[in-house]
């Protein structure tokens, strides 16, 4: 690594952002040109769906660094600006209006932007995503006592939105194409419960619904099922999911498949490049398998671990999966990604408001969902990460504490 050297990173989100900072952190004396397509900095996107939409805080509430950062630690920002191409042979990125980018470096950080869907009226102003501070402050102001909102899609960013429309007082209805609602990241009891916090706030569930086409007229929209029915909405909001920013990797001939391939250090199998956060399908040393993460956790590992790579250090992507979701007073934090399970364990009631749903496989635990619970997170991930054997019996007793065994592991 030369001091003259320069790193470019494509992507000035959360996991570009941390990654710019982590190398100066750690002393890489090289030039650092952080590009991004949005015009603003580097920030966490958590609070977009929650005090952002609901409390009229500043969407870039969690600002990744402060403007006088950038400049105090000599990383450039390019803001504003879409990269078009990327030459891997020449080692040089191409920006929109033709600036090129020569690099010794490359970080990938490219992300996610939110799905589309090809329906018609899709594509009409009154319909409206959120991934994005500025999709914010467009949705925001819509959200008014009595405004009829209709959500098209039940996962958890549309549910986080669904939650504090309800909260400003709109009529909300959630529209889901699936027969429950979470059934794809959720066991059934777990998801049983999230949907009757909906329910009880007065949120309309609608479950198996085939939307087939979005009508607008003067007063309003309506959203229009295959079997007929029809909701009402000032402001449809499509909460389908992400689709992968990986098309410069793939013009440029990287590896993909479900993300940008990288191994445990965040390396591609180009020299020099590397690339992490949500657009990437990465190793994980822990679970021994390829995943792919949409969270804020995976983007401020993988920043840290990016910055070690670069820097020669030994480095590696291998903790347990951790997401989270506020909903109706709700803190829901998940364990584990996407694992099979043979046995459920629950520690409390859901009828209390406050559990912890444990998932244990050949008598160890291997995904958790705590509901209210977030005190048990700590010793579980311990536990999760060691792979220890715990019996079903003693998990199940409300006697036994997580932590006295995370605590046994250490003796």
């Amino acid at each position: 690594m030369s001091d003259s050297e320069t790193l470019v990173i494509l992507g000035a989100g959360h996991a570009g952002g941390r990654a710019a900072a982590a190398l100066r952190k750690k002393g890489y004396q090289g030039r650092i040109q952080l590009v991004g397509d949005e015009t603003d900095p580097p920030y966490e996107r958590p609070p977009l769906s929650k005090e952002a939409l609901t409390e009229g805080a500043d969407p870039l509430i969690n600002r990744i660094n402060d403007e006088a950062f950038y400049r105090d630690n000599a990383i450039e920002l390019l803001l504003g600006k879409a990269a078009e191409s990327l030459d891997l042979s020449q080692r040089r990125v191409t920006l929109n209006g033709g600036t090129a980018l020569p690099y010794d470096r490359l970080i990938v950080a490219t992300g996610c932007r939110a799905r589309s869907i090809p329906l018609p009226g899709a594509e009409h102003e009154r319909v409206l995503t959120l991934r994005s501070a500025a999709d914010c402050r467009r949705l925001a102001p819509l959200l008014k006592p009595g405004a009829r909102v209709v959500l098209i899609g039940g996962g958890f960013i549309g549910l986080e939105v669904a939650a504090g429309a309800a909260k400003l007082g709109c009529d909300v209805t959630v529209l889901e194409a699936q027969a429950n609602l979470l059934e794809r990241v959720l066991a059934p009891r777990v998801a049983a419960f999230m949907a009757k916090l909906h329910s009880d706030a007065g949120i309309k569930l609608v479950t198996g619904a085939e939307v087939e086409e979005i009508v607008h007229g003067s007063a309003g929209s309506a959203v229009k099922l295959a079997d007929g029915r029809s909701f009402d909405a000032d402001v449809t909001i499509l909460g389908v999911g992400a689709e992968l920013n990986d098309e410069l990797a793939r013009g440029a001939g990287l590896a993909c498949d479900n993300g940008i391939l990288v191994d445990a250090a965040c390396r591609t199998a180009a020299e020099g490049v590397y690339a992490i956060g949500d657009v990437t399908h990465h190793e994980n040393a822990h679970l021994g398998r390829r995943l792919r993460l949409e969270s804020w956790e995976n983007a401020e590992i993988q920043a840290d671990v990016v910055a070690q790579t670069v820097l020669g250090e030994e480095a590696a992507c291998a903790s347990v999966p951790w997401f989270w979701t506020d909903q109706h007073g709700v803190n829901l934090q998940l364990l584990g990604y996407g694992e099979p399970w043979e046995e459920e364990i629950l520690r409390g009631e859901p009828e209390e408001g406050a559990f912890a749903a444990l998932y244990l496989r050949d008598g160890r635990i291997v995904m958790a969902a705590l509901a209210n619970a977030g005190r048990e997170r700590r010793p579980l991930k311990q536990l999760m990460e060691a792979r220890a054997e715990v019996t079903a019996e003693r998990l199940a007793d409300p006697e036994t504490s997580l932590r006295d065994l995370a605590k046994a592991l250490k003796k």
